[in-house]
């Protein structure tokens, strides 16, 4: 087996350490250390977006926070009608910067498809300011209780979450990708006003780690 390939660096406003990798035609985004995400295992990346914008409207506008290696935002055109407007907004600004000079062949033509705008930007600024959307996919974190910013954590507590329920469309729907099951996060958004369900996909088609995608539509008022 070859060795890793370093093709990047970066560090975070919290000193972390971001790394991009290349091995035997594989793709590795690394933080501190650990494996963040892998070309290797797409499977729930692409399952956040398919659970999301399976059923939106002929004209829907959606927010991806993160883009990751740009499974999610491959997978949600894959379901999107034409009309459809997709922004992804990525915090880092070295990820979009790898995401074109060595991740191209991984997504096709995702990021110059007309219906895609990437935003170097934090989603929560988005979610309060570019609404109102359809479907919000957030895929920034290791899940509700591990987050790559610390500043995150907002996005899965309950002021953070009721600005995402105020940042959707009246039938929009929130999607969090979580690489545990986090049973207590289902409370948090019922509590908040969604009416939610957790999702267990693999990472991988029939075999894999088993991921978490919790999908939450803005209940009705009562």
């Amino acid at each position: 087996m070859k060795a890793f390939e370093t093709l990047g660096r970066f560090t975070t406003p919290d000193g972390r350490e971001l790394t991009c990798h290349r091995r035997d035609g594989d793709y590795f985004v690394y933080l501190d250390g650990d494996e963040l995400m892998s070309s290797r295992a797409p499977g729930s990346e692409r399952a956040l977006a398919e659970l999301a914008c399976g059923a939106l409207g002929d004209r829907p506008r959606v927010l991806i926070g993160g883009l990751g290696l740009g499974f999610t935002l491959r997978a949600a055109l894959d379901v999107l009608p034409a009309r459809a407007e997709v922004v992804v907004a990525e915090v880092f600004a070295c990820v979009i910067e790898w995401n074109h000079t060595y991740l191209p062949h991984l997504h096709g033509d995702a990021l110059t498809d007309r219906r895609t705008r990437i935003v170097h930007a934090d989603v929560r600024d988005l979610v309060r300011q570019g609404g109102p959307w359809d479907a919000i996919l957030l895929d920034v974190d290791n899940g509700p209780a591990a987050w790559c910013l610390a500043a995150n954590r907002r996005l899965y507590e309950r002021p953070g979450l009721l600005e995402i329920r105020a940042g959707l469309a009246p039938a929009g729907v929130v999607a969090f990708w979580s690489a545990h099951s986090e049973v207590r996060f289902l409370e948090t958004l019922r509590t908040c006003g969604f009416e939610a369900r957790a999702h267990a996909v693999r990472a991988r088609p029939g075999r894999g780690a088993r991921h978490t995608i919790f999908v939450a539509h803005a209940a009705a008022p009562r």
